[in-house]
């Protein structure tokens, strides 16, 4: 079995099949829709089911905050100690909506990426429903905890190395005194920061192809994502780039209309009223009365659903990338070992 190792631009290389790879699966566009139809219900359903309870943990803390605002320290100093506990215990209430809105919307798009590489990879249909749960959806859903850790601490370290760089550059213009020196720190301080988000977006695009090598080899990889970018990060970085960035503008699009349909009527009438009059407690009151209408329910449904297909339209359109590149390394060296 041979190392994998990078080899240079092929003359089959195509730009287009890589920024649409996700309507050029063997199931074409047919496919792509198919998988959005199916996906933006599944995250309709998560999105249903957990901001019920997020916006009543919401509710809570905006509370709690008016309650501590409200409270007079100098008066009574105990009543005061009492709002800020009963504040950041209010915190806890919004756990339960988190974790169905982020572990079900994980395990979504886990779904969906293992029901577009078996379709992609091996051509293999899963009838009118698309999606299973077994062991493609569980390599999936670690595939993506894995790459997010790793950017994570990425981003930690980033952090910390600019801030040690602005620190220094900074000590030293501050040692000068001088208005040159000044400048330049900021100067260095613009680069630092710049460099920091660069610095993501390459760590980021190196270790993109972790979904789709984990579910063309059917075995968990995240680090060995690296070597499929190699001698092709700006072609993987630039097909990323189209394809996101059609995605975000549909999503963007999409979560803007679903959320004036959704939830623009909870900031009409005495909402607002009670905003311009500043007055807290007869503000919360007013949404949690317009929340309970039907209208409300009606159309924070529709709202949900939009918002719910702008990110299905997302996930899908950004599998077709990293799976193009995926399958011509694949197909240039089948016995590659990923370590």
């Amino acid at each position: 079995m041979s190392d994998f190792q990078p080899r240079p631009y092929s003359k089959d290389y195509e730009i287009t099949d890589a920024m649409f790879g996700a309507f050029r699966s063997p199931g074409g566009a047919k496919y792509f829709w198919k998988l959005f139809g199916w996906s933006t219900l599944l995250f309709s359903v998560v999105y249903l089911l957990g901001l019920p309870s997020f916006i009543r943990g919401y509710a809570n803390l905006i509370g709690s905050v008016i309650t501590v605002d409200q409270a007079d320290i100098e008066a009574d100093p105990n009543a005061a100690a009492e709002a800020v506990s009963g504040m950041m215990g209010s915190f806890a209430s919004l756990i339960p909506g988190l974790l169905i809105i982020s572990i079900g919307a994980l395990a979504v798009v886990s779904v969906v990426r293992a029901a577009f590489y078996r379709r992609y990879f091996f051509n293999e249909t899963d009838g009118f429903f698309p999606f299973r749960l077994g062991g493609d959806e569980g390599r999936q859903f670690l595939a993506q905890l894995g790459y997010w850790g790793l950017f994570i601490v990425a981003m930690f370290i980033g952090a910390i190395v600019m801030a040690i760089i602005i620190g220094i550059v900074a000590g030293i213009a501050g040692a000068t005194g001088s208005t040159a020196g000044m400048v330049v720190a900021g100067l260095f301080g613009v680069v630092a920061y710049l460099g920091f988000y660069a610095f993501l977006f390459w760590f980021g695009v190196k270790f993109a192809p972790a979904g789709a090598l984990t579910g063309l080899r059917r075995k968990v990889h995240v680090l060995a994502a690296r070597k499929i970018s190699a001698n092709r990060f700006w072609a993987l970085f630039g097909s990323i780039l189209v394809a996101g960035i059609i995605g975000y503008v549909t999503y963007y699009a999409m979560f803007i209309i679903g959320g004036i349909i959704g939830f623009g009527s909870l900031f009409s009438g005495g909402a607002l009223e009670s905003a311009a009059g500043n007055d807290p407690e007869a503000f919360l009151a007013s949404l949690l009365s317009a929340s309970q209408t039907t209208g409300f329910r009606i159309g924070a449904a529709i709202g949900i659903i939009l918002m719910s297909a702008g990110q299905a339209f997302y996930t899908v359109i950004l599998l077709g990338p990293s799976a193009f590149f995926v399958k011509q390394w694949d197909e240039a060296d089948p016995t590659a070992v990923f370590e």
